[in-house]
């Protein structure tokens, strides 16, 4: 998975534009903080709201996937709510997040990282909430992504204790 495919950053340059509250997850925040792998899907948590499904239903819209009417009331059921970009990437939508049922989706996403991508702001995940999640998905690539991950954190704080 490329974070410079064109079709890519024209979903997350639409979504900001209708002001879409999202976080990227899973193996795109994973790339997005520094350990670079493949991945078979884009993971996006979106606030479980009707009037930001109502949002996601214009984004989709005007991205060229049609209307889905019924957006707004759907449930999303991670693994299992799934829509596909042009280029064929599958992107799952979902409201919650294993390991961070306790966490409210506003203060993680004032507290995402923001990665600017030709002039496109991509909220991704905060590094010790992406830890969280990993560490409760627990899958042997997610464990993969834990070591990588965790490195990354300790050079961080290596960095900042520096200062």
């Amino acid at each position: 998975m490329d974070v410079f495919d064109e079709e890519l950053l024209r979903f997350w340059k639409i979504a900001g534009q209708f002001q879409l509250k999202y976080i990227m997850i899973g193996g795109v925040a994973t790339n997005l903080h520094g350990y670079q792998r493949t991945t078979e899907d884009i993971d996006l948590w979106i606030e479980d709201t009707k009037s930001n499904k109502e949002v996601l239903r214009k984004v989709f819209h005007e991205y060229g996937m049609g209307d889905f009417k019924t957006l707004a009331d759907m449930q999303f059921i991670p693994g299992w709510t799934y829509f596909h970009l042009d280029n064929g990437l599958r992107l799952d939508i979902m409201t919650s997040v294993k390991g961070l049922d306790n966490s409210n989706f506003d203060s993680l996403l004032n507290s995402a990282s923001i990665a600017t991508i030709y002039r496109v702001e991509v909220p991704f995940l905060n590094l010790n909430a992406l830890i969280l999640s990993k560490k409760a998905a627990n899958r042997p690539k997610d464990q993969l992504d834990l070591i990588e991950l965790e490195k990354i954190k300790k050079i961080i704080e290596q960095e900042g204790s520096k200062q």
